[in-house]
């Protein structure tokens, strides 16, 4: 029996060590595993940190270029104003006496040169005009350069370029229009009308004329003016969400992972 139960215990023995040996083989496959795993987990979470950061960077750019944008559109807009104000209540009646200096001299080659001056009103009356057209020239610019950034941006070019469906009119006391809506001026040609026909230039320019025109189209601009710029969401599209996905929930899940090491510690 001795012999017997010495066999038995020596097969129990074995068994125990086989058993063991069984269980040592599992926990290392459970850490061998766990180690892919975590290596795995330690790359992608190392990816999902630069998306993160340069989500972070996307983002501070676009409040970069919304401020810069909003600054730049309220400045055009503010200069505008300003100077359609005073363009569309100007009085363009000058004194006629010397008004127009026209000059000529001719140089020993035999050139002759006409050099024209203006008296102190006329030349009031033409800076009026040329403020006015340089910063309406600015708001055409700003909204055409943009044009491409929303609808909304679109449609205020369109609306500031519209000068030129009155062209004729306009062309008549020295105003040119371009095909973007931006003007330039015939100085010898307004200045001749400021002097012979001062109503004509205010009933044009004035505040049943451009400068009035102006002055709505500054009104439905500043009206739009919080929906101009499209939201981040907007610019960037499905770009957005797929990255806020991955640096939000998928980003904590990762970090739980990466602590399953402690509950295998626990169990072994």
């Amino acid at each position: 029996m001795a012999g017997i139960n010495s066999l038995g215990g020596l097969a129990n023995s074995a068994w125990l060590f086989n058993s063991n040996n069984q269980k040592q083989n599992s926990i290392n496959q459970l850490w061998s595993a766990y180690g892919n795993f975590q290596s795995n987990a330690t790359s992608a979470l190392a990816g999902l940190t630069e998306v993160n950061a340069g989500l972070k960077n996307v983002l501070a750019s676009y409040d970069d270029a919304k401020n810069a944008f909003q600054s730049e559109f309220s400045e055009a807009m503010e200069n505008l104003s300003a100077s359609a104000d005073k363009l569309k209540t100007y009085n363009f009646n000058v004194e006629k006496e010397g008004a127009i200096t026209n000059t000529t001299s001719t140089d020993d080659k035999g050139v002759t040169t006409t050099t024209t001056t203006y008296s102190k009103d006329m030349q009031a009356a033409l800076d009026t005009v040329k403020n006015f057209v340089d910063d309406y020239n600015s708001a055409v610019k700003f909204f055409g350069e943009h044009s491409t950034v929303s609808k909304r941006i679109e449609q205020m070019a369109t609306t500031f370029g519209d000068t030129s469906y009155r062209s004729s009119l306009y062309s008549s006391i020295g105003l040119m229009t371009g095909a973007d809506g931006s003007l330039t001026i015939d100085e010898t040609k307004l200045a001749d009308t400021i002097l012979n026909n001062p109503d004509k230039v205010s009933s044009i320019l004035g505040k049943d004329g451009l400068a009035g025109k102006a002055e709505s189209h500054i009104s439905f601009a500043n009206s739009q003016a919080d929906k101009l710029f499209p939201t981040a969401k907007e610019m960037l599209g499905d770009q957005l969400d797929t990255a806020s996905l991955y640096t939000g929930k998928a980003y904590r899940n990762m970090t739980a992972y990466s602590n399953m090491g402690n509950l295998i510690n626990m169990m072994f």
